[in-house]
């Protein structure tokens, strides 16, 4: 029986890329690095903000990573008005929120960025639990971050579907023993993520309810 749902946050629930691409731009230009383009942005997205530093410019010494860290959280919070809500994810936290089901959300951005986020969009409040990069040692595509997600809503792994966008949500969830759905409203493209064989693939995040209702409907 599925009992929760975890979701990825940029471009499952909310278009983020601009943001993370002004800020990110915006915090290696003002430490003499070079900027981000889209193509970069695009090729580790899933990934943490220190493999886009990393792919940007790969000779960044290891101790100057906290500070464009720090740097970058500010500067997100400068460029956080591009990111845009996604259609129909309210509908669809609404509607999963009335079936009692138990929510989080796993991102490899800061803990802290991501609740910004949610906040703006006045969708915090559906999720018992928000882990990012800083909650666990290894990250997406590691199942580590879904399991600490699962231990916070005291749910068994098995009982949860895991909602993302990219081939690292698809190959943590299916690590982790979950249900996967990949939904096809980000940038990543489709043949990476149907290398890692989600169990379905959706283009509208309204149908993730459909399929929950589907899979308990088997077990009744």
């Amino acid at each position: 029986m599925i009992r929760g749902v975890v979701f990825d946050l940029d471009n499952t629930l909310v278009d983020s890329v601009e943001t993370i691409r002004q800020a990110a731009d915006a915090t290696l230009r003002s430490k003499g690095f070079r900027g981000v383009d889209l193509e970069t942005l695009v090729s580790v997205m899933g990934l943490t903000i220190f493999d886009l530093f990393r792919r940007v410019e790969p000779s960044i010494e290891e101790e100057r990573m906290e500070e464009l860290f720090l740097d970058y959280k500010e500067n997100y919070m400068r460029f956080i008005g591009s990111t845009k809500l996604l259609p129909k994810a309210r509908e669809t936290l609404e509607a999963l929120s009335a079936k009692n089901l138990k929510m989080a959300v796993v991102t490899t951005k800061s803990r802290y960025n991501a609740v910004k986020v949610l906040e703006s969009f006045d969708l915090a409040h559906y999720f018992g639990a928000v882990v990012g990069f800083e909650d666990t040692d290894d990250h997406k595509p590691s199942p580590d971050p879904i399991i600490k997600a699962a231990s916070a809503l005291g749910l068994e792994l098995g009982a949860l579907v895991v909602v993302g966008d990219t081939d690292a949500d698809v190959a943590a969830g299916k690590a982790a023993g979950a249900v996967t759905i990949a939904v096809t409203t980000g940038v990543t493209p489709i043949h990476k993520i149907l290398e890692k064989r989600p169990d379905y693939v959706i283009g509208n995040i309204m149908e993730v309810e459909r399929i929950i209702n589907q899979l308990n409907s088997r077990q009744d």
